[in-house]
Parts: structure tokens; C-alpha cells; sequence
């Protein structure tokens, strides 16, 4: 007996989206009202508790010059580890179409080493920013 699998895939494909279509709002349906557990305060409790403002209320964050510095650094941390993590990607991406060329995965190879020694130096660098502003501000008192 042969399957045609075009055939297969089709009613395969129909079952599933039935499913889905008919099963889904059932369950739905049988959910009793939500209500969060003993303790759980939710995003707008965790977003006080991180002075983290919300549409239409009051800013509660620090806007001082060493809160808005400590901000630039975050950011610009972020951004060095996306373009990090890119770096990467590219070099997996030139491995896994050098199709056994030894030079062109030498080269993929050097974009990987590159991305995660930058990386590492990256990791370094905000210890080290840490470490000192940390020291800084005890031994300034704040």
C-alpha cells in the first residue's frame, strides 16, 4: 500500500486546524476568572519597585547626571553585545556554507573567535566600570 504523501499532508494539515478551531474555545471557555496568586503583585508593582514610569504617571526615576551616565553605559553595552552576538552569527552562517573550503572556514572561524573575544573583553570592561563605581561610592559615602 502506497501513501501519497501530498495527500497525507493535507488531511493531516485540515485535522490539526479543526482542531485547533473547535478545541481551543472550548478550553477556553471552561477557565474559571483569573486570579493571581498570594503574593503576586504583578507588572505594575514590579515596575514601582524599579522606579520604572508608566503612561500618565508621575516620573519617579532619578534624572540626575550620574543616573542618566549609568543609562548611556547600559545601552551602549546592550548595543556592543547585539553587535557581538551578529559577529557570530555571521561567522556560523560563512561555516555552514564554505562547503568544506579550508579557507573560507578558516575565515568563519576567525569571525567566531573575534565575536566572542570581543565579548569576553566586553564582559571585562563592565566588571571593571563596576568594580571602580562601586569602590567609588563607598569610599565617597553614597
Amino acid at each position: 500500500m502506497k501513501i501519497d504523501l501530498k495527500k497525507f499532508t493535507y488531511i493531516s494539515t485540515a485535522l490539526i486546524f479543526s482542531m485547533v478551531l473547535f478545541l481551543l474555545p472550548a478550553a477556553a471557555a471552561t477557565q474559571d476568572e483569573y486570579k493571581p496568586a498570594e503574593g503576586f503583585y504583578g507588572l505594575d508593582k514590579t515596575a514601582e519597585q524599579a522606579t520604572i514610569t508608566t503612561i500618565g504617571t508621575n516620573v519617579t526615576a532619578e534624572t540626575t547626571l550620574q543616573a542618566m551616565i549609568g543609562q548611556i553605559i547600559n545601552y551602549i553595552f546592550g548595543l556592543m553585545g547585539v553587535i557581538f552576538l551578529i559577529i557570530v552569527l555571521v561567522g556560523g552562517y560563512q561555516w555552514m556554507t564554505a562547503g568544506g573550503d579550508e579557507a573560507k572556514i578558516g575565515k568563519a572561524k576567525g569571525w567566531i573567535v573575534g565575536g566572542v573575544n570581543g565579548m569576553i573583553v566586553m564582559f571585562l570592561a563592565y566588571a571593571l566600570v563596576y568594580v571602580m563605581l562601586t569602590a567609588l561610592k563607598g569610599a565617597t559615602g553614597g
